[in-house]
Protein backbone atom coordinates (compact mmCIF):
# COMPACT_ATOMS: atom_id res chain seq x y z
CA UNK A 1 0.00 0.00 0.00
CA UNK A 2 2.74 2.28 0.49
CA UNK A 3 3.94 2.06 -3.05
CA UNK A 4 1.04 3.81 -4.99
CA UNK A 5 1.65 7.04 -1.96
CA UNK A 6 5.36 7.01 -2.35
CA UNK A 7 4.63 7.07 -6.47
CA UNK A 8 2.48 9.83 -6.33
CA UNK A 9 4.92 11.87 -3.69
CA UNK A 10 7.32 11.60 -6.29
CA UNK A 11 5.39 12.88 -8.79
CA UNK A 12 4.29 15.92 -6.78
CA UNK A 13 7.86 16.56 -6.33
CA UNK A 14 8.76 16.01 -9.89
CA UNK A 15 6.18 18.40 -11.07
CA UNK A 16 7.32 21.38 -8.99
CA UNK A 17 9.58 24.19 -10.77
CA UNK A 18 13.30 23.81 -9.58
CA UNK A 19 13.99 27.24 -11.33
CA UNK A 20 13.99 30.56 -9.35
CA UNK A 21 13.15 31.95 -12.69
CA UNK A 22 9.71 29.81 -12.92
CA UNK A 23 7.65 32.49 -13.27
CA UNK A 24 3.47 32.23 -12.38
CA UNK A 25 0.54 33.83 -14.06
CA UNK A 26 -2.58 35.30 -12.18
CA UNK A 27 -6.00 35.84 -14.22
CA UNK A 28 -6.59 38.69 -16.62
CA UNK A 29 -6.64 42.09 -14.71
CA UNK A 30 -8.19 43.70 -18.00
CA UNK A 31 -11.72 43.66 -18.11
CA UNK A 32 -13.53 42.84 -21.33
CA UNK A 33 -9.98 42.56 -22.72
CA UNK A 34 -11.28 40.31 -25.38
CA UNK A 35 -13.57 43.70 -26.52
CA UNK A 36 -16.87 40.87 -26.73
CA UNK A 37 -19.29 43.29 -24.94
CA UNK A 38 -20.50 46.62 -26.27
CA UNK A 39 -23.05 49.03 -24.97
CA UNK A 40 -23.90 50.78 -28.35
CA UNK A 41 -20.49 51.84 -29.58
CA UNK A 42 -18.67 51.77 -26.29
CA UNK A 43 -17.17 48.80 -25.45
CA UNK A 44 -17.88 47.85 -21.54
CA UNK A 45 -15.43 48.92 -18.43
CA UNK A 46 -13.57 51.45 -20.97
CA UNK A 47 -13.83 55.25 -21.49
CA UNK A 48 -13.66 56.43 -25.20
CA UNK A 49 -13.63 59.91 -26.63
CA UNK A 50 -17.23 59.40 -27.97
CA UNK A 51 -20.01 61.87 -27.80
CA UNK A 52 -22.68 60.31 -27.92
CA UNK A 53 -24.76 61.46 -31.01
CA UNK A 54 -22.79 63.45 -32.10
CA UNK A 55 -19.56 61.61 -32.92
CA UNK A 56 -18.13 58.26 -32.96
CA UNK A 57 -14.75 57.23 -33.31
CA UNK A 58 -14.69 54.46 -31.13
CA UNK A 59 -16.54 51.45 -32.39
CA UNK A 60 -17.01 47.59 -32.73
CA UNK A 61 -15.44 45.47 -35.89
CA UNK A 62 -16.15 42.91 -36.98
CA UNK A 63 -12.44 42.26 -38.11
CA UNK A 64 -11.34 40.26 -35.03
CA UNK A 65 -8.19 38.70 -33.70
CA UNK A 66 -9.61 35.65 -32.30
CA UNK A 67 -13.25 36.39 -31.10
CA UNK A 68 -16.24 37.89 -33.00
CA UNK A 69 -15.32 41.85 -32.22
CA UNK A 70 -12.55 44.05 -31.62
CA UNK A 71 -12.40 48.08 -31.04
CA UNK A 72 -11.60 49.98 -33.53
CA UNK A 73 -10.02 53.55 -32.37
CA UNK A 74 -10.34 55.60 -35.98
CA UNK A 75 -9.28 59.21 -36.99
CA UNK A 76 -12.05 61.51 -37.85
CA UNK A 77 -12.80 65.17 -38.89
CA UNK A 78 -14.93 67.08 -37.01
CA UNK A 79 -15.93 70.66 -37.50
CA UNK A 80 -12.25 70.83 -38.83
CA UNK A 81 -10.97 69.49 -36.13
CA UNK A 82 -9.09 66.46 -36.37
CA UNK A 83 -10.18 63.62 -33.59
CA UNK A 84 -8.44 60.51 -33.07
CA UNK A 85 -10.36 57.67 -31.39
CA UNK A 86 -8.79 56.48 -27.83
CA UNK A 87 -9.92 53.76 -25.11
CA UNK A 88 -8.52 53.50 -21.72
CA UNK A 89 -8.71 51.53 -19.01
CA UNK A 90 -8.15 53.30 -15.55
CA UNK A 91 -7.20 51.99 -12.03
CA UNK A 92 -6.26 48.05 -13.01
CA UNK A 93 -5.16 47.44 -9.79
CA UNK A 94 -1.79 45.35 -9.99
CA UNK A 95 -0.80 44.46 -6.59
CA UNK A 96 2.73 45.20 -6.48
CA UNK A 97 3.41 42.61 -8.93
CA UNK A 98 5.56 42.36 -12.31
CA UNK A 99 3.22 42.25 -15.39
CA UNK A 100 3.14 40.96 -18.62
CA UNK A 101 1.05 42.58 -21.33
CA UNK A 102 -0.56 41.41 -24.63
CA UNK A 103 -2.65 41.56 -27.33
CA UNK A 104 -3.78 42.06 -31.41
CA UNK A 105 -3.10 44.52 -32.84
CA UNK A 106 -3.79 45.63 -36.62
CA UNK A 107 -2.73 49.45 -37.70
CA UNK A 108 -4.12 51.14 -40.88
CA UNK A 109 -1.80 54.29 -41.49
CA UNK A 110 -2.04 57.16 -43.34
CA UNK A 111 0.85 59.16 -43.71
CA UNK A 112 2.72 57.90 -41.31
CA UNK A 113 0.17 57.46 -38.32
CA UNK A 114 1.14 55.61 -35.38
CA UNK A 115 -1.05 52.86 -32.83
CA UNK A 116 -0.08 53.64 -29.39
CA UNK A 117 -0.69 51.72 -26.88
CA UNK A 118 0.07 53.65 -23.01
CA UNK A 119 0.27 52.62 -19.86
CA UNK A 120 0.92 54.63 -16.65
CA UNK A 121 1.79 53.78 -13.62
CA UNK A 122 -0.03 54.98 -10.07
CA UNK A 123 0.77 55.28 -6.66
CA UNK A 124 -1.83 54.36 -3.77
CA UNK A 125 -2.80 57.98 -4.09
CA UNK A 126 -3.44 58.37 -7.46
CA UNK A 127 -0.19 60.46 -8.32
CA UNK A 128 1.70 59.10 -11.40
CA UNK A 129 4.75 56.97 -11.28
CA UNK A 130 5.91 56.66 -14.79
CA UNK A 131 4.67 55.78 -17.94
CA UNK A 132 5.66 53.59 -21.23
CA UNK A 133 4.53 54.17 -24.33
CA UNK A 134 4.93 51.25 -27.22
CA UNK A 135 4.50 52.48 -30.75
CA UNK A 136 2.41 50.11 -33.70
CA UNK A 137 3.51 50.86 -37.45
CA UNK A 138 1.15 50.05 -40.32
CA UNK A 139 0.41 46.24 -40.10
CA UNK A 140 -0.51 45.47 -43.53
CA UNK A 141 -3.80 44.58 -42.96
CA UNK A 142 -3.17 42.21 -40.67
CA UNK A 143 -3.77 41.30 -36.65
CA UNK A 144 0.28 41.66 -35.28
CA UNK A 145 0.45 39.78 -31.71
CA UNK A 146 2.54 42.21 -29.30
CA UNK A 147 3.78 41.12 -26.03
CA UNK A 148 5.89 42.89 -23.24
CA UNK A 149 7.28 42.24 -19.99
CA UNK A 150 6.52 45.58 -17.85
CA UNK A 151 8.65 45.53 -14.20
CA UNK A 152 6.55 49.10 -12.76
CA UNK A 153 8.12 51.49 -10.81
CA UNK A 154 8.52 50.24 -7.05
CA UNK A 155 5.23 52.28 -5.69
CA UNK A 156 3.14 51.54 -8.29
CA UNK A 157 -0.45 50.13 -6.77
CA UNK A 158 -2.57 50.63 -10.21
CA UNK A 159 -1.99 51.30 -13.95
CA UNK A 160 -4.26 52.81 -16.71
CA UNK A 161 -3.93 51.36 -20.02
CA UNK A 162 -5.10 53.63 -23.22
CA UNK A 163 -4.76 52.97 -26.71
CA UNK A 164 -5.47 55.44 -29.15
CA UNK A 165 -3.67 56.91 -32.99
CA UNK A 166 -1.39 59.31 -33.34
CA UNK A 167 0.50 61.64 -35.86
CA UNK A 168 3.46 60.03 -37.52
CA UNK A 169 7.24 62.17 -37.12
CA UNK A 170 7.43 65.19 -38.18
CA UNK A 171 3.56 65.91 -38.51
CA UNK A 172 1.40 67.99 -36.21
CA UNK A 173 -2.20 65.79 -36.82
CA UNK A 174 -3.39 62.58 -37.39
CA UNK A 175 -5.57 61.84 -40.61
CA UNK A 176 -8.35 60.86 -41.32
CA UNK A 177 -8.72 57.40 -42.16
CA UNK A 178 -6.03 56.17 -40.10
CA UNK A 179 -7.89 53.40 -37.73
CA UNK A 180 -6.35 50.77 -34.88
CA UNK A 181 -8.07 47.47 -34.27
CA UNK A 182 -6.69 45.70 -30.88
CA UNK A 183 -8.35 42.43 -29.25
CA UNK A 184 -7.57 40.16 -26.92
CA UNK A 185 -5.94 42.51 -24.51
CA UNK A 186 -4.12 41.08 -21.47
CA UNK A 187 -2.52 42.23 -18.63
CA UNK A 188 -1.39 39.48 -15.77
CA UNK A 189 0.80 39.74 -12.79
CA UNK A 190 3.21 37.72 -13.02
CA UNK A 191 5.33 36.41 -9.14
CA UNK A 192 8.52 35.28 -9.20
CA UNK A 193 8.50 31.58 -6.95
CA UNK A 194 10.89 31.26 -4.64
CA UNK A 195 14.40 29.69 -5.12
CA UNK A 196 14.06 25.87 -3.33
CA UNK A 197 16.37 25.30 -0.71
CA UNK A 198 18.89 22.83 -1.31
CA UNK A 199 19.24 20.27 0.83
Amino acid sequence: MKTPIMFSVILLILCLPLSASAQKESGNLIKNGDFEKFTGENPDAWDTSNIPGTLTVVSASKTSHLGARAVKCEVKEFYGSIVAGYVCQKNIQTEGKELHFSGGFLMRSIEGDQGVIVICFLNSTGSTVGTIEEYLDDSKSKFVEYAKDIKPPAATAAVHVRLTVLPGKGNEKAHPGSYLLADDLRLVGVALKEKPLVQ
